[in-house]
């Protein structure tokens, strides 16, 4: 019975063996002519897709750190902004405070003294709204800055993911 079964096997590839007929010498060199043809094409596509991309991440490096450059200037900017408006704050309620403490005040020498103060400390505090309006001033510059940087940057983060889905793209053989 394992007799049988080994010359049936047998018969099974030569009879499949037999049923493939040689291919043609001509055939064979055309499959590999077009099959160099296809290599050629690859490779020209790649030369030329390659720089492209080493371009593209290039700019993008650049653009990320004008986007990590302009962030830190708007975060120190808004630093600034915060603490001009809570010395700011505290200025109005100390000059409040004199305000008050003029009104009670009977002594000449003392009242000119409290004036005085109340002159320094309305000047400073014209300073300080000066120094808050110059902040939100420098913080609407580098938020716009910003935003259009960052635009810039995902422009080239789309175009990089353009260049990368062209690559995934099924390439028609061209004869």
């Amino acid at each position: 019975m394992l007799n049988v079964m080994k010359i049936t096997v047998v018969l099974l590839f030569a009879s499949a063996a037999a049923a493939q007929t040689p291919a043609p010498e001509s055939t064979v060199v055309q499959a590999l002519l077009v099959e160099v043809h296809q290599l050629r094409l690859a490779l020209e596509r790649a030369n030329t897709i390659a720089p492209r991309i080493q371009l593209t991440v290039e700019r993008m490096k650049l653009q990320q750190d004008r986007v990590t450059r302009l962030s830190g200037q708007l975060e120190q900017v808004r630093r600034e902004f915060d603490d001009y408006q809570s010395h700011t704050a505290r200025s109005a309620a100390e000059l409040q405070d004199r305000q008050s403490y003029l009104a009670q005040v009977n002594d000449p020498a003392e009242r000119k003294k409290v004036a005085d103060d109340i002159s320094q400390m309305k000047a400073a505090l014209d300073e300080g709204n000066a120094r808050i309006q110059s902040a939100r001033t420098r913080e609407t510059d580098l938020d716009s800055r910003l935003r259009s940087e960052q635009a810039t940057l995902d422009n080239l983060n789309d175009r990089l993911n353009q260049i990368e889905r062209s690559l995934d793209e099924p390439r028609v053989s061209q004869q």
